[in-house]
């Protein structure tokens, strides 16, 4: 599945939730209630979602571009993997 093929399959997804009020965060795929997330809607359609824990932990980027729109999430924190003990 390349990536246009998956960005409408999570725009048709989104937009069934959206119905339900549910959203799927863009960021760590967790669903959460609409008015716990920040959505991005273009011409009546979904395009981008991010919960509040993720807009807690990321600095979030919308702009418009010739393209279409650009979203870029930034970690503010650093990122500590850690092995087994």
């Amino acid at each position: 599945m390349d990536s246009d093929a998956r960005h409408r399959a999570w725009v048709a997804q989104a937009q069934a939730d959206a119905d339900r009020g549910v959203i799927e965060c863009r960021i760590c795929k967790r669903h959460s209630q609409l008015d716990e997330t920040i959505t991005l809607w273009r011409n009546g359609f979904l395009v981008f979602a991010v919960c509040d824990r993720c807009c807690g932990s990321h600095d979030v980027v919308i702009r418009p571009t010739g393209a279409g729109i650009e979203v870029r999430g930034v970690s503010r924190g650093p990122l500590v993997i850690r092995g087994a003990p």
